[in-house]
C-alpha cells in the first residue's frame, strides 16, 4: 500500500496534469470535465490541509456552477493562498510576500520572504537577501544578506546572478573586486534555466 506522502505527491502530480490538459483544450465541455476531475483528485488532500494541494487548488479557475463577483473570487483566491502559506508552502509564502511588499505590510512581507527563503525557495532567497542587505522591513544584516544572495545566484535567479556579476566587477557589498568571478557570473546569465 502506498504511503500517505507518496500518495499525496502522485495525486498532486495527477491534478496538475489534468489542470494543464484543461488549459490546452478548446472544447469547453472537456475543459470543465478535466477541472472537475482535478478537483476530485485533490479534494481529500485539500481537506487534510496539505500545503501543496492547497497551493494547486488556488490556481483552479472558478467553478462554473457558482457565479461570484470578481471581488469575491479574488477574496477566495487570496484566502486559499493564505491557507497554503500558513500550512508551510514556500511558493504561497513568496506570493503573499510580493503582494504585501509595501507600506504598512512591509514587515509582514519581509517575514514571509524570510520564511520562504529558509524553506529553500530560490526567488525568496534573492528578495530576503536584498531586504537583509538594506534593512528593508527587517533588521539589517549585510553578511547574511549576501549569503542569501549568493545562494539565489547559485539557484540561477536572474536578478541575483546580475547583482553578483556587478558586485564582483566593482568590489562592492563586501565582495573583493574580481574580474574573473564577475565574468563567470555574467556567463551564467546565458544559461537556459536562468
Amino acid at each position: 500500500m502506498e504511503d500517505e506522502p507518496l500518495k499525496a505527491e502522485h495525486a498532486i502530480e495527477e491534478a496538475r496534469a489534468l489542470l494543464n490538459a484543461a488549459w490546452h483544450t478548446v472544447d469547453e465541455q472537456r475543459h470543465n470535465l478535466l477541472i472537475a476531475w482535478a478537483r476530485q483528485v485533490l479534494q481529500p488532500f485539500v481537506d487534510a490541509k496539505h500545503p501543496e494541494a492547497i497551493w494547486v487548488w488556488s490556481s483552479f479557475p472558478e467553478d462554473m456552477t457558482e457565479r461570484h463577483t470578481e471581488e469575491e473570487f479574488d477574496r477566495r483566491h487570496r484566502l486559499q493562498i493564505e491557507t497554503a502559506a500558513a500550512a508551510g508552502h514556500a511558493g504561497a509564502k513568496f506570493w503573499l510576500a510580493c503582494e504585501l511588499d509595501e507600506g504598512p505590510t512591509l514587515e509582514k512581507s519581509a517575514t514571509l520572504f524570510k520564511e520562504a527563503a529558509e524553506l529553500g525557495y530560490p526567488k525568496a532567497k534573492w528578495c530576503h537577501g536584498l531586504n537583509l542587505l538594506s534593512g528593508r522591513g527587517i533588521k539589517q544584516d549585510k553578511d547574511l544578506g549576501m549569503r542569501f544572495i549568493l545562494e539565489a545566484g547559485r539557484d540561477k535567479v536572474e536578478g541575483a546572478v546580475e547583482f553578483l556579476a556587478h558586485a564582483y566587477a566593482t568590489g562592492s557589498h563586501g565582495l573583493s573586486r574580481d574580474e574573473k568571478e564577475s565574468a563567470a557570473w555574467w556567463i551564467k546569465r546565458k544559461d537556459k534555466d536562468l
